[in-house]
């Protein structure tokens, strides 16, 4: 018998190109230095060849979370979702967008989270900011996981109205 052959009878199965990324998108939030919540992104081309890859953590030479033993964001009872300019940390989707640079147009942004302190999968949607740069990077796309099967893809510009109405309430008017 082939290796190939035995593959099934071991209980291994090629995954969906979704669920692949998503799981690479995991293993990079695993590198994350948040005591809350980290994310990993993964950009894929049209060819699904990965472009970069990106998790939560400090800018570069800086002092993380994990490093310091505490979250500020935390001892002074910060909601999720409020407030990032008082976090350490760069978002997964923006270090990913950094890395891609211009090759970032018409990829696919794999976007998976868990929770730090119960390491369960969060549900995640990039913020308001990060949703103002993906529109801008020309991703075509953001697939996020939901679940251990499960995720929804989304149009960055209807995120971004999502997120605007959320932020703004509702206010489409320019300034």
């Amino acid at each position: 018998m082939t290796f190939m052959a035995s593959l099934p009878i071991l209980g291994w199965m090629r995954t969906n190109r979704h669920q692949y990324f998503l799981d690479l998108a995991l293993r990079c939030a695993h590198q994350g230095t948040c005591l809350r919540r980290n994310f990993g992104a993964i950009i894929v081309d049209e060819y699904n060849t990965i472009v970069s890859t990106g998790y939560t953590g400090a800018p570069r030479k800086q002092r993380d979370c994990t490093e310091i033993r505490k979250c500020w964001r935390q001892e002074h009872h910060i909601p999720s979702g409020s407030n990032y300019e008082r976090c350490r940390s760069v978002h997964a989707e923006m270090n990913a967008l950094i890395q891609a640079g211009k090759q970032a147009r018409g990829c696919t942004l794999y976007l998976a989270g868990y929770d730090a302190e119960t390491e369960d999968l969060t549900r995640i949607w990039p913020c308001f900011l990060c949703s103002k740069m993906l529109v801008n990077s020309g991703v075509a796309k953001i697939v996020m996981r939901t679940g251990e099967t499960e995720y929804i893809e989304k149009d960055p510009e209807d995120l971004y109205r999502m997120r605007s109405a959320e932020a703004l309430g509702g206010d489409e008017g320019g300034d």
